[in-house]
């Protein structure tokens, strides 16, 4: 697994077991405040009669038609968020939130069976187009409300419905003033409209029917990182000439300390950032930046601390480059 030493007795007592047999449960886990934390905001919407149930599985989602969110099991204990951290990149108590509403979005439609009226179609599209996991985005559009990372709302009507739901339901987003002159602004009145007819009423469907529960789950936490640490074809990549321009800093200098170092504290919000405004796959650009991170080590190339935004922003600039240039054409370089 990657960067991680999987010899730590607190992580081999983990590693090898199954990840039925951990016993996980979100009820006394870290996990539970960000659920009640969910139905409290239902609550202040006035939706009383919409609480999706929650269980735990390997990864967000929402099994399409049924009002029930998945979230992942790591989550449900700190030892596996530490190794979900060291692996990957942990949620955060933000992310985690954002990542509630956009599945509650998901499961309210499915709840109520919006994605079969008329007024919804015409709003959000045919819920029954082909989902594709790469997409092209139209970036800065003011169709579609910005929630997720890489222009999310875009990817298909059932993600745009789930997204707008989420910016409602955000407490404080300020949605009317913020969208004003959107064309995405008519989706969110609807949703605020739809939720004050139907605040009271019993869903259609009031229970769903889960996917592969962490209970069912029998792989053990190492065979899941290795099936989900497959490493994307990034191709030639020629990093040298441009990585020695952007920390063209000499080892002599004064306080200079190793740009990889540098790199890898920030890595998470470049990978994050990069992803929301280019719209590529999150795990194409953690690569990615992996990728400029070791060969910044392999060259030995050092960082300035008093020049660390100009660093910074080299570096992200130039991986917002080289993803738009692979969202654009396929590939990341081009002779």
């Amino acid at each position: 697994m990657h960067e991680t030493d999987t010899s730590r007795p607190e992580l081999q007592e983990i590693l090898d077991k199954p990840i039925r047999d951990l016993g996980l449960k979100i009820e006394g886990s870290p996990l539970e405040r960000f659920v009640q934390q969910l139905y409290k905001e239902l609550d202040q919407k006035r939706l009383v009669k919409f609480r999706p149930a929650c269980y735990l599985t390997d990864e967000w989602g929402c099994p399409s038609g049924e009002p029930v969110i998945g979230i992942p099991f790591y989550l449900a204990d700190a030892k596996l968020a530490q190794l979900e951290k060291e692996t990957n990149d942990l949620e955060d108590s933000r992310e985690t939130m954002m990542y509630l509403r956009h599945e509650a979005g998901h499961a309210f439609n499915y709840a109520y069976k919006l994605h079969r009226t008329p007024e919804w179609k015409q709003l959000f599209g045919p819920f029954r187009r082909p989902y594709h996991d790469n997409y092209r985005p139209v970036p800065f559009s003011r169709n579609y409300v910005r929630y997720l990372a890489g222009w999310y709302a875009q990817k298909h009507p059932d993600e745009d419905f789930a997204e707008t739901f989420a910016v409602w339901l955000t407490p404080r987003s300020a949605w009317r003033k913020r969208y004003r002159g959107w064309g995405a602004l008519a989706k969110l009145r609807y949703m605020n409209r739809i939720a004050r007819e139907l605040g009271h009423t019993d869903p259609v469907r009031r229970r769903g029917v889960t996917d592969v529960t962490v209970d069912e789950m029998e792989m053990t936490v190492a065979e899941f990182y290795r099936r989900n640490g497959e490493e994307v074809a990034l191709g030639d990549l020629a990093l040298d000439t441009d990585l020695r321009d952007i920390f063209n800093v000499s080892k002599r200098r004064k306080r200079a300390a190793p740009a990889q170092q540098f790199l890898h504290q920030h890595r998470k919000t470049v990978v994050d950032k990069v992803a929301y405004w280019t719209g590529a796959q999150r795990p194409l650009i953690k690569q990615l930046v992996e990728m400029i991170e070791k060969r910044i080590g392999e060259l030995k190339l050092f960082a300035d601390p008093q020049r660390e935004a100009e660093h910074l922003i080299q570096v992200t600039v130039y991986a917002t480059a080289l993803a738009m240039n692979y969202m654009a054409r396929g590939k990341f370089v081009h002779p």
